[in-house]
């Protein structure tokens, strides 16, 4: 029998619009434990829709805003500086100045989204005594939007048993944060019951940064689903896949370069990105450049659930992320799901599913050009027999700490506390 309580689970645009298709992995666990899931989508557009769908016994509610640009971004900096909380305010104000604005925008846009959620709750029909868990994807505005929830639902009543977040890349590493700030951090972390960074890595990062916090840390990996059939890797020719929106922190724009230099080795490859975003014209452009627009195939935006057929189709050699920064990636997950050998950079918790020349090859954060083609040559040239065990080495790790069907359940029980 499931939960009888109410879980909330905060979401940046979940299930509407598109991104967050990792949740999609996690709703029918969630959806499973507890009677009663409400989805509250935090950061939306008025344009949105709901794009997903969801389980029955699921709710969603919207209660979010476009971030404010032009004389918007400076009232809504206005309107935080006047509702930030004392504390808060003081910490940050022996710091730069713009952390204080970094702030105050922060609390702003969550007090909006947490205005139009708390404007639901009647018809939600949570009555005095009954039971929630609230659940924030994110270390970040949905957290602060899920502190508020708490704080009025416990005016009315209503018993808040746990709050929880997890915590990814945005949400985690200060040092990527504009200013190294992350807004409002320790009144969050003073707040959360259990925080779940996405890798080993993360919780590390955060222990050290918040020393004082640390044995409310502990790692919750996101996991994948089992695919079934298994991709039957081929080197003839050696083609590489990507899977990532294009933006600068991806990186991509250097992978044209690093495929000239593979076909000058005399390596016949090829690449092929799934993914849309704005660097793909200048990845076309660098694809001219270096003369590898024939063996550069950009296909674009593709449905979270047709990635995995695709990359079974497309036979890969291996799949690369040229990452500056990362968490966890979930492509990642779903080719080792596959058995499809790993290239990647060494940020985040990309080791943790990388065994450096194992299941695959682990970059330098700062790589050269030539030693992406270095790694990619290695695997190219590897024998037969060793190339299958890299294969398999990569279905193992997968196995062992990312499929859905042990870390979700784990999740929901240990973290969530469902029966």
């Amino acid at each position: 029998m499931p939960d009888p309580r109410t879980l909330f689970l905060l979401t940046n645009v979940y299930p509407l619009a598109k991104g967050e298709e990792f949740i999609e992995n996690e709703i029918e666990y969630l959806s499973h434990n507890f009677r009663r899931v409400i989805i509250v989508a935090t950061q939306t557009k008025p344009s949105d829709t709901v794009t997903r769908p969801v389980p029955e016994n699921v709710e969603i509610v919207i209660a979010g805003h476009p971030r404010p640009v032009g004389r918007a971004l400076a009232a809504g900096v206005a309107t935080g500086l006047r509702k930030l909380p004392r504390a808060a305010l003081s910490r940050t104000s022996v710091r730069h100045p713009q952390t204080i604005a970094i702030d105050a925008l922060f609390e702003a846009r969550s007090r909006t989204s947490a205005d139009e959620l708390l404007a639901e709750l009647p018809g939600l029909k949570l009555a005095p005594g009954e039971h929630v868990v609230i659940y924030s994807f994110w270390l970040h505005t949905p957290a602060r939007v899920g502190m508020l929830l708490a704080e009025d639902l416990r005016s009315r009543g209503v018993i808040v048993d746990r709050f929880v977040s997890r915590a990814h890349r945005y949400d985690l590493y200060e040092e990527f944060a504009p200013y190294h700030h992350i807004p409002e951090r320790r009144m969050l972390l003073e707040a959360l019951d259990t925080v779940c960074p996405v890798s080993d890595q993360g919780t590390r990062a955060l222990q050290s940064q918040w020393p004082s916090f640390g044995s409310e840390v502990q790692t919750r990996r996101l996991g994948t689903p089992d695919p079934g059939e298994l991709v039957r890797c081929s080197r003839t020719p050696f083609r590489i896949i990507s899977c990532s929106h294009l933006q600068p922190v991806k990186r991509m724009t250097r992978m044209p370069a690093v495929l000239a230099q593979l076909r000058a080795r005399g390596v016949d490859a090829q690449w092929i990105h799934l993914g849309d975003g704005p660097d793909m014209p200048a990845v076309r452009a660098a694809a001219q450049e270096h003369g590898v627009t024939e063996n550069v195939d950009l296909r674009g935006y593709v449905p979270n659930t047709d990635v995995i057929d695709l990359e079974r189709k497309l036979r890969p050699s291996c799949l690369i992320n040229l990452s500056a920064s990362e968490g966890l990636p979930v492509s990642m997950m779903e080719a080792a799901s596959l058995g499809i050998p790993i290239v990647g950079t060494d940020v985040g918790g990309v080791c943790e599913i990388i065994a450096n020349r194992t299941s695959g090859h682990l970059l330098d954060a700062d790589f050269t050009d030539n030693q992406a083609a270095d790694a990619l040559e290695w695997l190219a040239g590897l024998p037969e027999q060793q190339y299958e065990d890299v294969c398999g080495a990569s279905r193992r790790i997968w196995q062992t700490d990312f499929d859905q069907a042990v870390v979700y359940p784990r999740f929901c029980s240990e973290v969530l506390g469902a029966d």
